[in-house]
């Protein structure tokens, strides 16, 4: 099934989404003139991340440190094990709670400034 946008509100940026329900939304690529001209903002987030956040697709649903089960997906972050932020290697991902994840690169030294 698809999202597709009704009740759209260009003056809010709002529409109902038939997935999502009421929804943000986004305006298309202007290059595309034959798509519809907006589209959920679900939609256009997880291409968003797909593109600027490639390792965002291995998160998982708790944290491997400690358990930690969410009430809300954006507490849980991927973390790179060897600290690298460029190894996007699935065997060098790990899904953290916000605590943990900062703790371990804390203790590990993976900070890009040594300010904090």
């Amino acid at each position: 099934m698809h999202h597709k946008l009704t009740e759209i509100d260009e003056a809010e940026r709002t529409g109902t989404c038939s997935l999502c329900g009421p929804t943000k939304i986004k305006l298309r690529d202007k290059k595309n003139p034959l798509s519809s001209r907006y589209r959920c903002r679900t939609v256009w987030k997880r291409n968003y991340n797909n593109t600027i956040y490639p390792y965002a697709k291995y998160k998982g649903t708790q944290c491997q440190q400690c358990g930690f089960i969410p009430e809300h997906i954006s507490q849980l972050d991927v973390d790179h094990i060897d600290g690298d932020r460029w190894n996007n290697d699935p065997s060098n991902l790990q899904t953290l709670c916000a605590n943990c994840h900062r703790l371990k690169t804390h203790l590990s030294d993976d900070s890009n400034s040594g300010i904090f």
